[in-house]
C-alpha cells in the first residue's frame, strides 16, 4: 500500500447527469445542494441523499451518481490506495470517457433526429 494525500473534489452537476466513477472503501460522497440517487457495484442498496446529507462507500468498484436536480457533490478518497484500487481508477476513468464519446447528448440528438 502507497500513502497519498486524500483527493478532494467538488462538483457541480446538471439535472439528469450521470456520473461513474471508481468506488474505494472509504470514499464520503456528500450533498451540499440538490439531490442524487448513488448506487455502488456489488451493493444491494442504493442511497438517495439531498443537501447537507452524505454516504459512506464500503465496496471497490464502480459506483454512480445521477442528479435528481441540479446538485453540487462533493467527493472525498481515502489517502491510502491499494493497487487493484489504482486500477480501478484509471478503468473507470477509460469507461467514462468512452461513455461520454458514445452517448453524450449531441450524439443522442443526432441519432434520434436520424430515426
Amino acid at each position: 500500500m502507497t500513502q497519498e494525500p486524500a483527493i478532494f473534489r467538488t462538483l457541480d452537476l446538471p439535472t439528469g447527469a450521470l456520473l461513474p466513477f471508481a468506488s474505494v472503501p472509504g470514499t464520503h460522497v456528500r450533498v451540499v445542494s440538490g439531490r442524487i440517487w448513488l448506487t455502488e457495484e456489488g451493493s444491494l442498496r442504493d442511497v438517495f441523499l439531498g443537501s447537507r446529507e452524505e454516504a459512506l462507500l464500503d465496496m471497490c468498484g464502480l459506483a454512480v451518481i445521477e442528479t435528481l436536480g441540479a446538485a453540487r457533490i462533493q467527493l472525498m478518497v481515502p489517502g491510502t490506495l491499494s493497487e487493484t484500487a489504482r486500477v480501478a481508477r484509471r478503468l473507470t476513468r477509460w469507461l467514462t470517457a468512452r461513455w461520454l464519446r458514445e452517448y453524450s447528448p449531441a450524439r443522442c440528438r443526432l441519432l434520434a433526429d436520424a430515426g
